[in-house]
């Protein structure tokens, strides 16, 4: 769906398509770099990153439309194939800068939403693998 008159897409420059664009594709880039880099330290890093430079660029887009939406519960996706997920993410990120490259800026807002949400499911879910771990590390052995 093509909302780019009405929303005030044409508010933001070709410069300022071109810079948040890039923020989309270096958040795709740390993903990118997480699926490679298997689940270490390093790659859960790489997605926290990822996830709040996607959430201050939704934020950044919103304030510069004046594009409000109401406020919907939405359920996160499942995590189960943590890699599978990463790889959706990227691929939304990048279709997202090239939305924004394109002054479909609106467009861009609900599949930018759509990747934050994916990464969030996965950080909650690494954090509940740490606790599992941790748990399972103190528990003594019953022999």
């Amino acid at each position: 769906m093509d909302r780019s008159s009405a929303s005030g897409d044409e508010k933001i420059g070709a410069a300022d398509r071109t810079r948040y664009s890039g923020e989309a594709v270096d958040s795709a880039r740390k993903v990118a770099q997480a699926v490679s880099g298997g689940e270490t330290q390093a790659g859960e890093q790489a997605v926290w990153e990822a996830y709040a430079g996607t959430e201050k660029l939704i934020a950044v887009l919103r304030f510069r439309l004046d594009y409000e939406t109401p406020g919907a519960f939405v359920e996160l996706p499942d995590s189960g194939d943590r890699r599978a997920i990463l790889e959706k993410a990227e691929s939304i990120l990048l279709e997202s800068a090239r939305l924004i490259k394109a002054g479909r800026i609106s467009d861009s807002i609900p599949e930018l939403r759509k990747a934050r949400n994916i990464l969030r499911a996965y950080l909650i879910s690494s954090r509940k693998n740490s606790l599992r771990a941790g748990v399972r590390a103190r528990k003594p052995s019953r022999a």
